[in-house]
């Protein structure tokens, strides 16, 4: 069957779609399914929360790959459709609930978000990256794989940027991620971050800032 790839910015009726191809890559959390999907949602809503970009992939009528980014001002005025302050109040309403699910899941959750946020401080601090615009989500599901689709989101993020006055784009992934796909598209490793003896349990293993050049 042949495959029909058709761009365009995020909608609501996405959301479901694209927090269940998260979760299905990252959010195993828990015995109890309803809390992972839960938890791939609050990912996403976070993401959408600091977001002025979307692009959604749609093969064959289905969500299957999203690029998320955000400009160097963060201005809200380049993409309007993205409500912060909404998705915001989901991502709260999707942690208190699952905090009701599953109490310990969301402990280890808190923890491992809060050393995340420490250590992406950590490698955006050594980058100098103020300037910079941010990609904040890219994924493609496994079922769209070798049509292009993550090449396509990438370059429309980091035209984003560059669009938005930005010399460079970076992003934070990590070993638990197919980081040598942003090194075979030319990103450079700008940063390395290895989580100290207490974190080990809660990150992965190393993690890094990307930076794109976007000046030329």
């Amino acid at each position: 069957m042949v495959s029909h790839v058709q761009y365009r910015s995020f909608m609501d009726e996405d959301f479901e779609d694209i927090a269940e191809m998260l979760r299905r890559v990252w959010h195993d959390r828990s015995r109890n399914e309803l809390y992972n999907t839960l938890e791939a949602r609050c990912d996403l809503a976070h993401c959408l929360s600091i977001s002025t970009f979307s692009l959604v992939a749609v093969v064959n009528d289905e969500a299957m790959g999203i690029v998320l980014a955000r400009d160097p001002h963060g201005s809200q005025a380049r993409y309007s459709a993205i409500d912060a302050s909404a998705w915001e109040r989901l991502e709260n309403d999707l942690h208190h609930d699952m905090a009701r699910i599953d109490p310990v899941a969301i402990r280890e959750f808190d923890a491992a978000i809060k050393a995340e946020q420490r250590a992406n401080e950590k490698l955006a601090a050594a980058c100098s990256v103020e300037q910079a615009g941010q990609i904040t989500l890219l994924a493609v599901s496994h079922r769209a794989r070798g049509l292009g689709i993550g090449s396509a989101l990438l370059d429309a993020a980091c035209s984003f940027c560059q669009d938005a006055g930005a010399e460079q784009a970076y992003l934070f992934t990590d070993t638990d991620c197919s980081w040598q796909f942003y090194e075979r598209h030319g990103l450079k490793r700008a940063a390395a971050h290895q989580p100290e003896q207490s974190e080990r349990a809660l990150l992965p293993s190393e993690m890094y800032l990307y930076t794109a050049d976007l000046a030329h």
